[in-house]
């Protein structure tokens, strides 16, 4: 390997049906963000990827695109890659986000002004691998419907796949129709499954998905890797052929609505004209604390919190600002279980396209993920745009290159682990952080030589262009 730094699937229509329940009272957007416009599809000149010959790409996700992960990671991603190939989205949309038809209909036509021809496709959940086998039966339908039109005009073309079930799709229009094979692995998720309690080690939902991680290997005509520390660890997964690409190309953000206020805010600075939204979140004079997303799954929620309340109890005028969509009124008990002060916890939500003016107001922004072999080749997005934002981060090692990344541009500190022993050594290089004004430029620069989406999308293109 050669390692680089009877289902149908088709378009779903309904009545348009508005957004099921509603945001929890005290938690909803402030006013000033209510009206944020959805971010552009626009690509300029500079942004289009140079590919030397017109390439037929099938991109395969198992997220939606009309999930916030989804328009981050997948579209934002395509609307660029469009303008140097013939781009077909297959993917796999929840049910929930396919009844709000208004949605549906704004993203079709979002990606149709970019060039992208979509296929949503519904996502089945139950029962439990059935579903997914299901899925896996529509899309390698779908893909062979696509294929088959391509050979009809002499082009093979290429299958992106976006994870392993979307590999099991492109590894059938491999060997159906001599597609090309991209396996984009997006981690590794057969250890993911094990590690979070979802299958038995050694039972045969492991066993399998063993099996068909070491074909996909096998079989790849490229592969992507999130992290450089996930490519140390391939051999162990399986064999790569000789003279394949392995690139690696981590979890990018738009670093133009990823940036920087106009003019950064110190700690607890005077009051000053930035808009309404830091009075209306009660934050001017505030150290601000941050956390964005969700506090499920692999995210530690119990050490999150309680750092979070060590930092408020610590900071002079601290306030630990959350933007999540979980449940606040759980998050207020457990915050204040675990130390929080009264009063120091400001809860709010927000969209995609809202996110990037909520970043800017923190001084730094802090999350915990649990450390174990398949985190080696995770990249967390929130990292991207929190130092897009020029934001300072806290994090725990042990997770893909984040740590490696974080220590190496003095962007942040890195905690040992989550324990109580860690935060108070931390105390003395948080003070640090927060009274560096170099700090937030070094963030900028270190997204933009690690996370930009145009320099991401360029390597996605200049290995379409590689493959034969």
């Amino acid at each position: 390997m050669v390692v680089r730094p009877g289902v149908r699937v088709a378009p779903v229509t309904g009545a348009v049906r508005p957004a099921p329940g509603g945001a929890a009272p005290g938690g909803d957007p402030p006013a000033a963000l209510q009206m944020s416009p959805a971010p552009s599809a626009t690509v300029r000149a500079d942004d289009v990827p140079r590919i030397a010959r017109r390439r037929r790409v099938l991109y395969v996700s198992y997220d939606g695109a009309l999930e916030p992960l989804g328009e981050s990671q997948v579209v934002a991603y395509l609307e660029h890659l469009a303008a140097g190939a013939d781009v077909t989205l297959l993917s796999f949309e929840k049910p929930a986000d396919l009844a709000q038809t208004d949605r549906l209909a704004a993203m079709h036509a979002r990606l149709r002004r970019a060039g992208v021809h979509w296929l949503p496709a519904r996502y089945h959940r139950r029962p439990p691998v059935l579903s997914t086998a299901l899925d896996v039966l529509a899309g390698c339908r779908a893909a062979r419907r696509w294929a088959r039109a391509g050979r009809g005009e002499g082009l093979a073309g290429i299958v992106h796949a976006r994870g392993y079930v979307p590999a099991l799709m492109a590894l059938d229009a491999q060997r159906a129709h001599g597609c090309r094979f991209l396996f984009d692995m997006r981690g590794f998720w057969v250890d993911e499954k094990v590690e979070a309690g979802h299958w038995a080690r050694g039972g045969a939902l492991h066993r399998a998905g063993k099996y068909w991680e070491r074909r996909f290997l096998a079989s790849a005509d490229a592969v992507v890797s999130l992290t450089h520390a996930g490519v140390r660890e391939l051999p162990l997964l399986g064999r790569v052929r000789g003279g394949v690409p392995v690139e690696v190309i981590p979890t990018c953000a738009d670093l133009e609505r990823f940036s920087p206020a106009p003019a950064p805010l110190p700690p607890a600075a005077a009051p000053q004209d930035d808009g309404p939204l830091r009075d209306q979140l009660g934050l001017r004079g505030s150290t601000v604390v941050g956390y964005a997303g969700t506090l499920s799954n692999w995210y530690l929620r119990e050490e999150t919190l309680a750092y979070l309340a060590w930092l408020a109890r610590r900071l002079p005028r601290a306030r630990v600002l959350m933007v999540t969509r979980e449940d606040h009124v759980r998050l207020r008990e457990d915050a204040a279980r675990l130390g929080m002060p009264a009063g120091a916890l400001v809860l709010t939500r927000a969209s995609f396209a809202q996110m990037p003016a909520l970043l800017r107001l923190m001084h730094v922004g802090v999350f915990f993920i649990r450390a174990c072999f398949s985190k080696r080749a995770s990249a967390a997005t929130r990292l991207a745009e929190f130092l897009g934002c020029g934001v300072p981060v806290v994090i725990n090692d042990g997770i893909g290159d984040s740590g490696e990344l974080v220590r190496a541009g003095g962007v942040g500190l890195v905690l040992p682990d989550a324990t109580r022993a860690s935060f108070d050594a931390s105390a003395a290089g948080l003070e640090r952080l927060l009274a560096d004004a170099g700090a937030p430029a070094r963030c900028r620069e270190v997204a933009m030589r690690e996370f930009s989406l145009t320099s991401g999308v360029a390597r996605y293109a200049a290995l379409y262009d590689r493959l034969p």
